[in-house]
């Protein structure tokens, strides 16, 4: 019993701080280059200098939770709705 405590309070607190890490790195090539800082978001300006016409108005409809940077998962949203416009012919 001792042994699977130990190895509980160990191991947990690596889990989330791995799965936090994996948000980024590794995860999505595209990403992870344009996280220049690699903090694990991308501000307008990081995203810019891969996309220069992203704007101030592009950013408010990506950033779905309103804190002036994208995580992973609103940048695979995002561009998973531009695919699905330049797809359908609304692009």
């Amino acid at each position: 019993m001792r042994f699977s405590m130990k190895f509980i309070v160990f191991a947990f607190p690596l889990l989330f701080s791995t799965a936090a890490f994996a948000q980024s790195s590794g995860s999505h090539p595209l990403f992870d280059r344009m996280d220049t800082d690699k903090d694990g978001y991308l501000t307008k300006s990081e995203v810019q200098r891969q996309f220069p016409r992203f704007n101030d108005d592009t950013m408010r409809k990506a950033d779905t939770n309103g804190d002036g940077k994208l995580s992973l998962d609103e940048w695979q949203a995002y561009a998973k709705s531009v695919r699905a416009k330049r797809q359908s012919g609304g692009m």
